[in-house]
């Protein structure tokens, strides 16, 4: 399946063409924390799936007051956008780049990662080389509510797509929020391990099942 995140526009409204409609419909019934954020650029998934070792299954990315600001940094705008197009980067899950640290999104993804570094004894530049994370959505919100009818929007099948190959490759996929509607992506997902607390989202032993931390931290090893 082709990219469709090739086709982005360069300016705001960042919105797909093929996705355009649905986003309408949804911006019509939403408002407040619910409405989505087209001012920022789109993350449908961070990190190259092709390369990383553990895949992570989330919602959709969040919306923090810097975005904005964040997006029209001309460096970090030029990350965003080469994750769009799986184009390389030193840091490929580009939260992880240290020069990236003061972006909303470094910050959240710092926290639910900090037990890896400080109880795992990773490397951040290791983690950015092996982990990708996949949304469900791939539009930006503070808290998501879900589109009328359950209709998503036609670009998810890409990340979709991607996700459903990781799993078939072997791959350790850990799901962290979102395990009914990817459960309807595919009965395959079914399988999939998920943190306890999906409010928390944070990969340590607590929120984690068994023996699933230590896979994970041996899995980035």
């Amino acid at each position: 399946m082709r990219n469709p995140w090739l086709e982005l526009p360069n300016e705001s409204p960042y919105v797909l063409a093929i996705d355009r409609e649905s986003i309408a419909r949804f911006s019509v019934r939403t408002a407040g924390e619910h409405r989505l954020n087209v001012g920022t650029i789109p993350e449908p998934f961070i990190g190259s799936p092709e390369v990383a070792k553990v895949i992570l299954l989330n919602l959709n990315p969040g919306d923090a007051p810097e975005d904005e600001a964040n997006h029209r940094d001309p460096v970090f705008r030029r990350a965003l956008i080469s994750n769009l197009r799986h184009e390389s980067q030193e840091y490929p899950f580009y939260p992880l780049n240290p020069e990236f640290a003061g972006t909303g999104c470094a910050k959240w993804w710092n926290k639910c990662l900090r037990a890896l570094f400080d109880l795992g004894g990773l490397h951040r530049s290791d983690v950015a080389q092996r982990i990708c994370v996949i949304e469900w959505f791939p539009y930006h919100s503070r808290k998501f509510k879900g589109l009328p009818g359950g209709r998503p929007c036609a670009s998810q099948s890409y990340s979709f797509e991607i996700a459903k190959r990781e799993l078939e490759s072997g791959k350790l996929v850990v799901g962290m929020r979102a395990k009914r509607r990817w459960n309807d992506v595919s009965p395959a997902f079914a399988v999939v391990p998920y943190l306890r607390n999906p409010q928390c989202c944070c990969i340590s032993p607590g929120n984690t099942d068994g023996d699933l931390f230590t896979r994970i931290v041996e899995t980035l090893r």
